[in-house]
C-alpha cells in the first residue's frame, strides 16, 4: 500500500504566470467578443442572462489575470 501523497496547491506562488493565462490583447478581444455575443440578450430571459453572466465572468477573469500577469514579449 502506497503512503498518501501530499496534494498539490491550486496556485504555485513561484510561477509568475498562472497556467492558461492569455496575453492582454487576446483577453481584451475575448471580452469584446463576449460583450458583442450577448448584447441583444433579453433581461426577461432567465437562461439568456445566466449564460451572459457566466460568459462575461469568464472573460472578465481572463482580462484581470492578463492585466495582473502581463506576458513577456
Amino acid at each position: 500500500m502506497n503512503p498518501p501523497s501530499t496534494p498539490a496547491p491550486l496556485r504555485d506562488q513561484t510561477h509568475e504566470l498562472p497556467p492558461g493565462a492569455l496575453s492582454v490583447d487576446v483577453a481584451l478581444q475575448l471580452a469584446r467578443e463576449t460583450l458583442a455575443k450577448h448584447e441583444n440578450a433579453s433581461i426577461r430571459d432567465q437562461a439568456a442572462m445566466y449564460f451572459a453572466a457566466s460568459d462575461l465572468q469568464y472573460a472578465l477573469r481572463n482580462l484581470i489575470v492578463a492585466l495582473d500577469y502581463p506576458l513577456e514579449t
